[in-house]
């Protein structure tokens, strides 16, 4: 299952993220809104995404991680 969970977060907006990735913008809001799922949309796209993700946000995905890992 692909997961995105601090990109669309609301701290940027779709054009921002459509401007950083090259995706229509279309397809950015569609996901925001909920009414284009992840899984529908090529890798190639999906992994724009997660590369934006994984380098904006990457201190906030590492804090999550390493507070799951204490808590099992």
């Amino acid at each position: 299952m692909r997961r995105l969970e601090h990109l669309f977060s609301g701290k940027l907006t779709a054009y921002q993220i459509a401007t950083a990735t090259g995706i229509e913008i279309e397809i950015i809001s569609g996901l925001e809104a909920g009414s284009v799922c992840l899984e529908s949309i090529d890798q190639a796209s999906y992994n724009k995404l997660f590369d934006l993700e994984r380098s904006l946000f990457s201190s906030e995905i590492e804090q999550q991680h390493t507070s799951n890992e204490t808590s099992a």
